[in-house]
């Protein structure tokens, strides 16, 4: 079962996908801002990371790029309100493999999580 860290200041946002995923029989840590992901990316080891660009504290771009400093194999999806081509640009840049714009729906989510897992 492959664990999944799924990383937002929105709860709201965190439980949809947590349910989401369970229900898909994934594994599912979760964490509020980008430095308790940094700290459960440390103790966890998790398969994949789910990544909110905007949040407060440190923002996902900033969070990506220590991430892969600690799991540099470790897929990451950023989880983005805005699917311009900049911040699209900017998330690979960042590391991340793939990114989901937000609102989304179950079945975009699971198949960018699928894919992410399935590139590793």
């Amino acid at each position: 079962m492959a664990k999944i860290l799924v990383v937002d200041d929105e709860p709201d946002i965190v439980e949809i996908i947590q349910i989401t995923l369970e229900a898909a029989n994934f594994q599912v840590v979760t964490a509020g801002n980008g430095e308790e992901a940094l700290e459960k990316a440390r103790e966890e080891r998790p398969d994949l990371i789910l990544l909110d660009v905007m949040m407060s504290k440190m923002d996902g771009w900033t969070a990506c790029s220590q991430l892969k400093e600690i799991v540099d194999r470790t897929p990451i999806v950023m989880l983005t309100a805005r699917g311009e081509t900049e911040a699209v640009t900017r998330a690979h840049q960042a590391g991340a493999e793939d990114y989901i714009v937000k609102p989304f729906n179950q079945a975009v989510l699971l198949g960018k999580v699928k894919k992410a897992l399935e590139g590793r």
